[in-house]
């Protein structure tokens, strides 16, 4: 069952995102050492910590018939807006970066695939987020605003957390 829905979902990303895709890119120095940062966020769960807007984080995950891991994260909005669901796609330890895809939730997109990326920049760190996506339920310009205000939200709390 599990590895039928995970094929099921990697079939769903594979056939997403046209050419025309919107694109949102935000990024934040941050006056810490990009280890520093990376121990902070690279956790696919660790949003719960450094993001406002999430309440607390759900980790799923198994391995499917391959040996492959799959994590699934369920995000609880706060304010009672609901659960956004993503799967982590991709994890570059050295590299300090992971990718994942939005799945269902309270978001006004669909073909959603983002990449959360610390690099270092003199002796402190740059927090890049992108994203691709199609807007759902709403306008483009008002999707690519939505997803503007998610990642400078979570990108001023990640400063906001590397500086305690």
């Amino acid at each position: 069952m599990q590895r039928a829905y995970l094929t099921a979902i990697g079939t769903a990303l594979l056939a997403a995102g046209p050419a025309s895709a919107l694109e949102v890119t935000r990024s934040r120095d941050i006056p810490a050492p990009p280890a520093a940062v990376w121990a902070l966020i690279g956790d696919f769960c660790a949003i719960q910590n450094w993001h406002p807007q999430v309440q607390r984080c759900i980790l799923s995950g198994e391995d499917d018939d391959d040996g492959i891991r799959a994590q699934i994260r369920g995000l609880v909005v706060k304010g009672g807006l609901g659960t956004i669901a993503e799967v982590e796609t991709a994890r570059d330890e050295t590299g300090m970066s992971y990718s994942y895809s939005f799945i269902q939730g309270p978001l006004p997109v669909r073909a959603y695939n983002a990449t959360l990326a610390v690099r270092p920049n003199g002796e402190g760190s740059t927090v890049i987020w992108s994203a691709t996506f199609d807007a759902e339920g709403m306008s483009d310009a008002d999707a690519v605003a939505d997803i503007t205000g998610v990642f400078d939200a979570g990108l001023a709390g990640i400063a906001r957390e590397t500086a305690r």
